[in-house]
């Protein structure tokens, strides 16, 4: 779908995440109604051209548990050679900084540092870039984001993967993709930040030689859909889908809706055990563009015996995903919804600052193993162009004792040059 007409939305707790083909001319650039995660799931380089400074604070308190948080400083730098012969090298750096003012290491909250709890710099980007024509060639570390491997930027530093994609767009409105992802570096990979490793370590089981996907993408006027597989190699094989639809109605009312579908079976030596999921989801968005106001709900049903797919690397594509709960939490046959609505205060004279709240509920069939209550508030404000603070929280209540209450609270900070 086109921007004008689809990307409107900047502060919203849904995402109906529809990969167009407009956003793929750009394989780093991440496409959809926005959800919070996705908000800041960005890794845009054409903002990132030269670098960023950011500062974070985070806090999370379990019913039960100490308060953990952390204060932090960090950035990345980015290095383009020019083209030469349709080649060019991309390298970054990435460093988060530890101020020196967080507690106890047994109270400091690890989401920002590495390993070990400590300060560290990476080189989170290095590529070489071919493009010939409507084709595009990268082989190494780069900021990826499709529907089960994304950049999930919400902490310091985002998800980055060591991969191999191609990308053609030679058809008119559709976008041909196909990636081998060798290694994961960032906050989401589960064993160190600072790191990129093997996708067999991400994933938790023994060796296998990674993940491959492939995609095709249609995208035309306010209509587009989405179509891809994911092979992981001896553990299990992926298939979604996903379509999106605008309609603008007079006095500057749009309605964008949005279906998925995804199916997961075991393939090969099963190295994880049975996969056994089959996903739906529908999303609505209505925009009153003359009252700064949206509205949105989304809804997923998990019919498979295992769950909604846990293999995702990164946030996942599950339209109900919110600040914290997503969908594949409830680790079997299951539901969730949400609604959220959006208000631009620059109706009320504030200019470039945004307010979301949403409400969600994640319950599996029977209740007893999992039912779960969040509450997202989340504020954004952008001064100029170069300047976002973004602030959310997120409190998550469990009933019938299927879990312990916890709630989170984050503030980045971030300046781009």
């Amino acid at each position: 779908m086109k921007k004008e007409i689809f990307f409107k939305t900047i502060l919203l707790i849904m995402s109906i995440g529809t990969y167009s083909a407009e956003a793929a001319s750009s394989i780093e650039e991440p496409t959809g109604v926005r959800s919070v995660r996705a908000i800041l799931g960005t890794d845009n380089t054409a903002l990132h051209t030269k670098g960023e400074l950011r500062a974070g604070y985070i806090t999370f308190h379990d019913n039960g548990s100490q308060t953990t948080s952390a204060y932090a400083l960090g950035g990345h730098i980015h290095f383009d050679t020019d083209r030469w012969n349709g080649m060019m090298l991309s390298l970054a750096a990435y460093t988060v900084l530890d101020l020196g003012i967080n507690q106890n290491p047994l109270h400091t909250n690890p989401d920002f540092f590495g390993s070990e709890g400590k300060s560290f710099i990476t080189l989170s980007k290095a590529y070489i870039d071919g493009k010939w024509a409507n084709t595009e060639l990268k082989l190494g570390r780069q900021s990826l984001d499709t529907p089960f491997a994304d950049s999930d930027d919400i902490r310091m530093m985002p998800n980055f993967f060591t991969a191999y994609t191609l990308q053609n767009t030679d058809i008119t409105h559709i976008t041909l993709q196909a990636g081998y992802i060798e290694k994961m570096g960032g906050w989401e990979n589960g064993v160190d930040s600072a790191s990129f490793v093997d996708i067999s370590e991400v994933l938790g089981t023994a060796d296998t030689d990674g993940l491959y996907y492939l995609s095709a993408l249609y995208d035309i006027d306010n209509f587009s859909i989405s179509l891809w597989y994911y092979h992981y190699d001896d553990i299990a094989d992926t298939l979604y889908g996903e379509t999106g639809y605008s309609y603008t109605l007079p006095h500057n009312i749009t309605l964008t809706l949005g279906l998925q579908y995804s199916t997961t079976q075991e393939s090969g030596a099963a190295l994880l055990g049975q996969k056994d999921a089959g996903t739906f989801g529908a999303s609505f968005q209505a925009e009153f563009s003359s009252y700064g106001v949206t509205l949105m709900g989304a809804y997923n049903r998990e019919n498979g015996k295992t769950g909604a797919s846990d293999l995702a690397l990164g946030g996942g594509p599950y339209f109900t995903s919110m600040e914290d709960q997503t969908l594949d939490a409830i680790g079997t046959e299951g539901e969730a919804w949400m609604l959220g609505a959006g208000y631009d205060l620059s109706m009320l004279g504030i200019e470039n600052l945004n307010f979301g709240i949403a409400y969600g509920s994640f319950t599996a069939k029977e209740a007893h193993v999992y039912e779960a209550k969040e509450t997202d508030i989340v504020a954004e404000y952008t001064p100029n162009d170069a300047v976002t603070f973004i602030a959310a929280f997120a409190s998550v209540n469990f009933v019938k004792e299927t879990g312990t209450d916890y709630s989170q609270f984050r503030l980045i900070a971030s300046h781009t040059f």
